[in-house]
Order: structure tokens, then C-alpha cells, then sequence
């Protein structure tokens, strides 16, 4: 079985972000930059090349910041579709953050005491998301939308923030437990050293998306289609 990573790419309309993981929970980003200059390339070339370049981004952002907030919404479900070869429903079962794991067990009833009122019982432990730490989120598919399984159920690191200070994967980065969330995902593949060497490893990339937030006319044309598993059917 291939191995998972913890590791994610955010999708953006806005401004192309090139996340690069460095093994830790918090991650590096680089903002998008104009082609290099090419060998045969005259300086003077390469700099109206990269103003070009600047100029196309800048007109870009104009056009996007017209937009309204449902059509930004469909260009970013329209390019989720586009970039991910594997799109599926699944639940997020449980997470693990900070070495616990929640939802915790329930807590026991304490026993009556003749003629006393006995004690409430134990609140609920409910995990503090949303800290841009990010979590261990044990994810499981129960719909397949499109392209093959990726994996039955697996954990996967999710919510972390790059130096830009942007959380990953989305919807992911802010489901509960019990919660369904619809995950685009695609291989990629990293280079890192190991004992002085470059070696290259497969991870999937993922992000979420709420599925009350779902405007994209080919993903939701595919998840009615899509028979549900049982486990989605389960209580």
C-alpha cells in the first residue's frame, strides 16, 4: 500500500500558491513568480517577458475581485474538478489532536447514593479545531464520485498553515467527527533526502469541501449518481 503523507495543496483562483512541505506541521509557501529567463534570453527580454507576466496576474485579480462570492464559488469547484483525478464522499470518523483521540468514550453514570442527588455526569470532551496546528483526521470514503478508491479509511494530517499563514485542505482543516465532507484528492509526488540521498515518495493531496457549499453542476450531477456505501447509510 502506498504511503500517506501529511501534506495538501490549497486551491486557489486568486493567486497560485506552491505549498511545499517540510515535514512538519507548518508548511512553506511560495508565492508564484514569472517564468526564469531562458539561456538564449536577452536581459531586456526576460524583463518584458516578466512584466507581461505581471501584468496578466494583475488583470486577473481585477477580474476575480468583480466577481460575486457564487461565482468565485463555482471557479474554485470548477478547477477542484478539473485538478483532481479522485473525488469522493466521506465521513471524518475521528481525530487525533495533541495525542488525544476524539470523540471521546462516554463517560460512566455515577452510581446513586441513598438519599442524595447524584452528580451530573461528565461533560463531553469536544475537540479545539480551528487552532491552525492541525490534527490527525481519520477519514473515511462512503460515496465514490469520480476516478478509483483511494483507500478504505486512513489517517490523514490536515489542517496545518504554510508560512503564509493560509490552512490547507479546506473543509477538511474544520470537520468534526460524525461530519461528511466531500474530498478531492490527486497523487503527487515529493523529493526529500534520506541518509544523502534524493528519494521520491507518493502522497495524496487533498481538500474539502462542505457539501451544503456545493454549486459545481458536474459534482453534483456526479454524487446523485453515485450509489452511497453503507457505511454512509449507517446512523
Amino acid at each position: 500500500m502506498r504511503e500517506f503523507l501529511r501534506s495538501s495543496k490549497e486551491i486557489s483562483s486568486l493567486a497560485a500558491l506552491l505549498v511545499t512541505f517540510s515535514g512538519g506541521p507548518v508548511a512553506a509557501c511560495v508565492m508564484a513568480t514569472p517564468p526564469s529567463c531562458e539561456a538564449t534570453e536577452s536581459e531586456a527580454a526576460c524583463a518584458e517577458r516578466a512584466q507581461q507576466w505581471y501584468a496578466e496576474q494583475e488583470a486577473a485579480r481585477l477580474i476575480y475581485e468583480k466577481k460575486s462570492p457564487a461565482e468565485r464559488a463555482l471557479d474554485e469547484q470548477t478547477q477542484l474538478w478539473d485538478d483532481n483525478e479522485i473525488i469522493f464522499l466521506a465521513r471524518v470518523e475521528k481525530i487525533k489532536l495533541r495525542g488525544i483521540v476524539y470523540p471521546q468514550p462516554e463517560p460512566k453514570a455515577p452510581k446513586p447514593r441513598k438519599g442524595k442527588i447524584p452528580p451530573p455526569p461528565a461533560p463531553v470532551l469536544i475537540p479545539p479545531l480551528f487552532s491552525g496546528q492541525g490534527h490527525d483526521a481519520l477519514i473515511r470514503p462512503t460515496r465514490q464520485i469520480k476516478g478509483p478508491p483511494a483507500f478504505s479509511a486512513s489517517w490523514q494530517y490536515v489542517g496545518g498553515v504554510t508560512s503564509c499563514g493560509n490552512t490547507l485542505n479546506g473543509a477538511l482543516a474544520y470537520t468534526y467527527p460524525g461530519g461528511d465532507v466531500i474530498v478531492f484528492a490527486r497523487w503527487a509526488s515529493r523529493s526529500r533526502q534520506v541518509r544523502g540521498k534524493w528519494v521520491s515518495t507518493d502522497y495524496l493531496s487533498l481538500n474539502g469541501l462542505n457539501r451544503d457549499e456545493l454549486v459545481e453542476p458536474r459534482i453534483v450531477a456526479a454524487l446523485a449518481e453515485a450509489l452511497p456505501s453503507k457505511t454512509e447509510l449507517e446512523p
